[in-house]
């Protein structure tokens, strides 16, 4: 259990990083999206276990690649 939160946790720090780096707010990746911001919000602080669409629809509208939604960064 302890390293799925991990791996959720990670995944929306990533997603934040992704979108602060693109100049994006939660209600732009809303509009991109269809995403409600505030269920983007629990995405970025690991809360949502996501469907594999909205990580597509994630990283569409952030440009990238799926694969970096999901790098893990060394700290």
């Amino acid at each position: 259990m302890e390293e799925s939160k991990d791996i959720l946790l990670t995944l929306g720090d990533n997603i934040k990083a992704l979108r602060k780096l693109k100049g994006l707010t939660q209600v732009d990746m809303e509009t991109r999206t269809g995403i409600d911001a505030g269920d983007l919000s629990r995405i970025e602080s690991g809360q949502v276990n996501l469907t594999f669409v909205k990580l597509v629809k994630l990283a569409a509208a952030l440009d990238v690649e799926l694969n970096e939604l999901f790098a893990i960064k060394n700290k």
